[in-house]
């Protein structure tokens, strides 16, 4: 084997070696940062997440609030009935908006659902009388014969209410609205698909009432719901129950400002293609460019290694001529490095002498001719 071909296979095996070493510690620490930054990711975005939907309804809350104020002080039908119309255009929101006196009774109401009947028993009402006031979602009742719904679901609704004052600031009536669950759905689903996660929110008991993958079922045995039912804050990277590995940030609440709780919890999980892709698109890059290194070194060394030897391999074969005893050509002096100055001068050296053996034998020769 030639000089320069067993240099380049020590180099290619040392290469292949620290490259070796240099992907096990980049797997690894690619690894680490993934976690690291999926973790993070998801519980950031879960937060985002949940104050977006809390501002959402907190802004609808408000809203019903102020309604509320400008009644007070001149209850009056015509009033209530302005106040509802005003309302109205909000009402792929509210399913429902209505004015009811002091007694429970509707006196008016969008659409004049409910108009004359008696809400005293509503909790809606009752919390009214007292204050602002949201309650958890629930079912219909007196209005589930009288809405449609786009689905086979039940209609469901979160309620807002808040009392309206005479002028002597006593409570005459309470005005509520009940804020249509289908359209809080669709806003969960719509920021979370924005920010590639699957939100799952459960109320005290610990059932899911929202969830923006119906795909998902049994979640049971998932460590990030347990942590959601004892209330305790947690991030998991865990197996869901289609196999796939989710990073997952439990919310134990989340409100906004003045908003009421509504003791609700979230977990959200992040969407694995956020790291996968990342990823793998990372290594991919890094691998190329690595195996272009490789290929790089290697024929740069090959030239390189050419240079380096061509004057080796010449006084080799200078060598080769000596001892076969044919005429050898003039050795000039090497000094690129060490080892080529010292073969030169070895070569020149026994030029010199058999140059000079060479002529002490044609003298003698000479010498020994008769006269």
């Amino acid at each position: 084997m030639k000089l320069r071909s067993l240099l380049s296979l020590v180099l290619a095996l040392v290469l292949c070696a620290g490259l070796a070493a240099l992907t096990w510690l980049f797997q690894s620490g690619l690894r680490s940062y993934s976690v690291s930054t999926s973790e993070q990711a998801v519980h950031v975005r879960t937060e985002a997440l949940g104050t977006f939907l809390s501002r959402s309804l907190f802004e609808e809350w408000q809203r019903v609030e102020r309604a509320a104020e400008r009644v007070s002080g001149e209850f009056e039908p015509a009033l209530a009935e302005a106040t509802i119309v005003g309302l109205e255009p909000n009402i792929d929101k509210f399913s429902w908006i209505g004015i009811a006196d002091r007694s429970g009774t509707v006196l008016a109401a969008s659409g004049g659902m409910l108009e004359g009947e008696n809400v005293a028993q509503r909790p809606w009402f009752q919390q009214g009388l007292a204050g602002p006031f949201a309650g958890d979602v629930h079912e219909a009742v007196l209005l589930a014969k009288l809405l449609e719904s786009n689905n086979d679901d039940p209609i469901r609704f979160v309620d807002f209410s808040a009392p309206i004052r005479d002028e002597r600031g006593q409570v005459a009536g309470v005005l509520g609205a009940h804020v249509n669950w289908e359209w809080v759905e669709q806003l969960a689903t719509e920021a979370a698909g924005r920010l590639q996660l699957d939100a799952f929110i459960l109320n005290r008991a610990g059932t899911i009432i929202l969830q923006t993958d119906p795909s998902v079922s049994d979640v049971s045995g998932l460590r990030s719901f347990r942590a959601a039912s004892l209330g305790v804050e947690t991030t998991e990277n865990e197996v869901w129950p289609d196999g796939e590995t989710y990073f997952a940030t439990t919310l134990p609440q989340f409100s906004y400002q003045s908003l009421p709780s509504f003791g609700w919890s979230m977990v959200a999980r992040l969407d694995p293609t956020y790291v996968q892709g990342a990823e793998t698109t990372f290594r991919t890059q890094m691998l190329t460019m690595a195996a272009a290194v490789f290929l790089l070194m290697l024929v740069a060394f090959g030239v390189i290694a050419a240079i380096l030897l061509r004057p080796l391999r010449s006084l080799a074969e200078n060598f080769l001529q000596l001892a076969r005893g044919e005429p050898t050509p003039y050795v000039r002096e090497h000094r690129r490095f060490a080892e080529a100055t010292i073969l030169s001068d070895a070569i020149a050296l026994l030029q010199s002498r058999l140059g000079a053996q060479g002529r002490s034998s044609a003298n003698s020769s000479s010498n020994e001719t008769p006269q």
